[in-house]
């Protein structure tokens, strides 16, 4: 498990950051992070996220509000689309059955 975790001050250190800005987000339920040892990481699988997340904070000024409203819509476009993909391939089964 530790193989895939890198340390918070790394990243915050890498990316010009405040370990605050990761704190805030992990409040607001946009990240996850570990504590082993009294150290915090963050999965590399959250990493992505969270390099997301301060892109769109730069570059587009959003503040943390934004970002959470923000992740919360693009859930709900995840699901859309998942629900979606699931009516259509049962579309198509229906369709099948209507040809023969």
């Amino acid at each position: 498990m530790k193989n895939n975790l890198i340390s918070i001050e790394d990243i915050c250190v890498f990316h010009k950051i405040e370990i605050g800005f990761v704190q805030s987000l992990e409040e607001y339920g946009l990240i996850q992070t570990t504590i082993i040892k009294k150290t915090v990481f963050l999965d590399y699988d959250e990493l992505t996220k969270l390099e997301h997340y301060i892109r769109l904070h730069r570059e587009l000024e959003i503040n943390l509000e934004g970002l959470h409203a923000i992740a919360h819509l693009l859930n709900q476009v995840q699901n859309m689309q998942q629900e979606i993909t699931f009516l259509k391939n049962e579309i198509n089964y229906y369709k099948h059955f209507n040809l023969h």
